[in-house]
C-alpha cells in the first residue's frame, strides 16, 4: 500500500521566495501546494486538507495571524498546524536558514500526525460507545418490559412488586447514565447539533421541576420555587436546556435529607440569566468545586455515599452549559442554610 506523502501548503506571494521555500521542503519528500493570497490560502486548507501551512506573516489584506485565528476557528481547518515565515506553531526569519526550516516543518509535521491518530482514535472509542450503548438498551428495553408487565398485574405480591420496582427503577437509571454517555461523547467531539432559540427559563425551569414532585413529595421534601418578578428569556437549545435542569434538580433532591427542602430560582442582570438549585444536602468541600464537574469523578459527601452516581451528570452539564455559551458553578455550604449546596449556571439573554 502505497503511503500519502503530507502536503505542504505554502502562502506567499512573492515568486522567489516561493521558489525557495519550496526548494527547502522538497528533500523531506512532501508534496507542495502553492496560495498567492490568504484568500485563496483558506479554500486551498478546507478543500486540500494540508497537513501543513507555512505562511508570509506579512501578507497582504488578511495577515498570517488573522488567517490562522480564522483556521482555528473552522472544525474543518482547526488541527493544522502553522508555521509563520516571521512567528504560530514554529517561527523562520528572512532570510530563511535551512536548518531552521527543516526542524521547524518537520516538528510540525509530526505534531499533525499525532493530532490525526488521537483524532482516528476518538473517531473508534464513539463508534465502540454508540455500539456498546446501543446493545446495551436493546437489553434494558427486554428488563424493563417485563418490569412494566409484571407491575400491571394489581394481584402481584408486595415483596415482589417491591422488588420488580427497584429492577425497574434500576433500568430507568442506566438508561439516564446511557444517554449521559452519548451526550458526554458527542459535546466533546463536537458532533452535537446546538439549536438556540429564545426560551423562557422560569417556565422551563419550573416544569421540569413539576415532573419530579412525586419523588419529593415522597420524601416529605418541600419544593421551594421562587418566581422572577419579571420573565426571563434565555438564548439556549430547549433540549440541552431541559436536560441541564433534570439533572441539576434530580442531584439536589437525591443528595437533599427527607423533610429537607430544594428551592429554584430564576434571576437576570448584566446581560445574563442565573438559574439556581440549592437543597438542604450535605456540603461539598471547597477543594472538591472543580473536581465534580470532571468525568467519572466522585466525591463522597457526609453520609451520602450510598447515593453516588458514575460522575457523568455533572460532566455533561457543564460541557451543555459552556456549549450554550454559559457558565456553570457550586457555592457550598450555602450561608443562609446548615451546610447546603447551590448550584448556578448563567445563560446570555435572549436580546431584542
Amino acid at each position: 500500500m502505497k503511503t500519502r506523502r503530507p502536503k505542504v501548503l505554502i502562502v506567499e506571494d512573492v515568486s522567489r521566495n516561493i521558489r525557495l521555500l519550496e526548494e527547502m521542503v522538497a528533500p523531506m519528500g512532501v508534496e507542495t501546494c502553492i496560495a498567492s493570497s490568504s484568500s485563496q490560502a483558506m479554500e486551498m486548507a478546507r478543500t486540500g486538507s494540508p497537513d501543513l501551512i507555512l505562511v508570509d506573516i506579512m501578507m497582504p489584506g488578511l495577515d498570517g495571524i488573522e488567517m490562522d485565528r480564522l483556521l482555528k476557528q473552522d472544525r474543518a481547518t482547526r488541527n493544522i498546524p502553522v508555521v509563520y515565515v516571521t512567528g504560530g506553531v514554529g517561527f523562520i526569519t528572512k532570510p530563511v536558514l535551512d536548518i531552521l526550516v527543516e526542524t521547524s516543518v518537520r516538528n510540525a509535521l509530526r505534531m499533525k500526525q499525532l493530532s490525526d491518530e488521537v483524532e482516528r482514535l476518538m473517531r473508534q472509542r464513539a463508534s465502540l460507545t454508540h455500539m456498546i450503548i446501543h446493545d446495551i438498551n436493546n437489553l434494558l428495553a427486554v428488563s424493563l418490559g417485563y418490569a412494566s408487565m409484571l407491575l400491571s398485574n394489581e394481584n402481584l405480591e408486595p415483596t415482589i412488586r417491591k422488588a420488580v420496582t427497584a429492577i425497574e427503577k434500576s433500568g430507568r437509571d442506566l438508561q439516564i447514565i446511557t444517554s449521559s454517555l452519548l451526550d458526554v461523547e458527542k459535546l466533546e467531539s463536537g458532533t452535537l447539533q446546538i439549536s438556540p432559540e429564545a426560551v423562557n427559563m422560569w417556565e422551563l425551569a419550573a416544569d421540569r421541576a413539576g415532573l419530579l414532585a412525586s419523588q419529593t413529595e415522597a420524601r416529605g421534601i418541600r419544593l421551594e420555587l421562587q418566581r422572577p418578578t419579571e420573565g426571563v428569556i434565555v438564548r439556549a437549545d430547549r433540549g440541552l436546556l431541559s436536560r441541564v435542569l433534570d439533572n441539576l434538580l434530580f442531584n439536589a433532591i437525591k443528595f437533599c435529607p427527607d423533610h429537607g427542602s430544594v428551592s429554584l430560582g430564576v434571576s437576570s442582570g448584566d446581560g445574563t440569566a442565573a438559574t439556581t438549585i440549592t437543597n438542604d444536602g450535605p456540603p461539598i468541600p471547597p477543594e472538591h468545586h472543580e473536581r465534580i464537574f470532571e468525568k467519572f469523578a466522585q466525591v463522597e459527601v457526609g453520609q451520602a455515599t450510598d447515593r453516588k452516581g458514575v460522575g457523568l451528570g455533572l460532566a455533561f452539564c457543564k460541557m451543555a452549559v459552556e456549549a450554550m455559551k454559559g457558565a456553570i458553578a457550586v457555592e457550598s455550604p450555602v450561608a443562609e442554610r446548615k451546610g447546603g449546596v447551590r448550584f448556578v449556571f448563567r445563560l446570555p439573554v435572549e436580546e431584542g
